[in-house]
């Protein structure tokens, strides 16, 4: 009775280590899209700001007014390029998923292959066994009739 062995074994090694990276490119896209979700956010918040200050101003002067417009338009371009990241993203995140799960389905393919194999190895062990034990059953029996 010899060892299991799956001659695919390397390519089994390969596919994982093929998953194991898809799986690590969309993580470090999907935590940049949680970044660019957070730096919206924060932008939008300074916008909010923004308005509310110059309610606080209790001399408002025609340099402070220029200034707030110009942090505004500062403001809005930050907001574009952000929006541009974060459509760029997308589009990366959408490649990246279907390379994962097409990883993912190749790996599953070949360990599932394995597994039909292990089964049928295990079977055909367990048909070598009973073999075994039939002969050793009767010769000890023709041992003992003499």
């Amino acid at each position: 009775m010899g060892r299991f062995h799956f001659p695919l074994d390397k390519v089994i090694r390969w596919r994982s280590l093929e998953f194991s990276v898809e799986q690590a490119k969309l993580k470090r896209l999907g935590q940049e899209q949680i970044r660019l979700q957070m730096q919206a956010a924060a932008l939008g918040a300074e916008k909010s700001r923004l308005g509310a200050s110059i309610v606080t101003l209790a001399d408002p002067r025609g340099e402070d007014l220029r200034a707030m417009v110009d942090y505004g338009a500062t403001l809005r371009v930050r907001a574009q390029r952000i929006t541009e990241l974060r459509t760029r993203l997308e589009r990366d995140l959408v490649v990246q998923k279907k390379k994962y799960n097409e990883a993912k389905q190749r790996l599953q393919l070949l360990e599932e292959l394995r597994e039909r194999k292990f089964t049928e190895w295990r079977y055909e062990q367990g048909l070598e066994l009973e073999a075994l034990a039939a002969e050793s059953y009767l010769s000890n029996w023709n041992r003992e009739r003499r």
